[in-house]
């Protein structure tokens, strides 16, 4: 038979438990908060990304503090972070070739700028050859570092730069976003 004091204690101890918190965005749930190079990042916003007529992905921003700023979030110096959950398949050339285009977009002599960065990215791609349905691209931004991608769980070598950092949230938050919509949703807007 159950003790009051060993019912108490373990009423206590399920209590003190914190619950996992999440978000549902495009009929997806999502984590308020996640870790980044020993910070606590909170979910700033997000949305799915259309071309045509087709949903490619849900676009998840994960801030220091919420805010609506996106220069703000681009010239950040604590860590960001952009998950990807693919909401069909893309092949990684596709996905690299619209990165460099959401870059060439936004940051002038990006090609050239950033010549090796792109490459390295490039690579990445090609290890990954295709991202499917239910797959999760993370880009996390480490000022100081550079940018780590991680692939279904699996990191690849952090590709340096701050300014290539800066370069990559442009493609979401520029001023010449992939979709004007996302980035508002990203900023924590409708």
């Amino acid at each position: 038979m159950w003790s009051k004091t060993l019912c108490a204690g373990l009423m206590a101890a399920v209590l003190a438990v914190p619950a996992v918190q999440a978000a549902e965005i495009a009929g997806q749930n999502v984590p308020d908060k996640t870790e980044l190079a020993s910070q606590s990042l909170q979910l700033n916003g997000g949305g799915v990304r259309k071309k045509l007529m087709f949903e490619v992905y849900l676009a998840v921003l994960y801030t220091a503090a919420k805010t609506g700023d996106a220069n703000a979030v681009i010239s950040a110096t604590t860590p960001r972070r952009v998950e990807l959950r693919m909401l069909r398949e893309v092949s990684a050339a596709k996905m690299h070739e619209s990165f460099v285009e959401g870059m060439t977009d936004n940051t002038p002599g990006a090609e050239k700028r950033f010549a090796n960065q792109l490459e390295a990215l490039d690579k990445l791609f090609r290890d990954v050859a295709s991202v499917a349905k239910g797959d999760v691209i993370a880009l996390d931004f480490v000022p100081g570092q550079g940018t780590r991608v991680s692939v279904r769980g699996k990191a690849y070598p952090v590709i340096a730069g701050d300014d290539f950092a800066s370069a990559m949230l442009s493609i979401w938050l520029g001023k010449d976003p992939v979709q004007s919509n996302l980035k508002a949703a990203m900023l924590g807007g409708k």
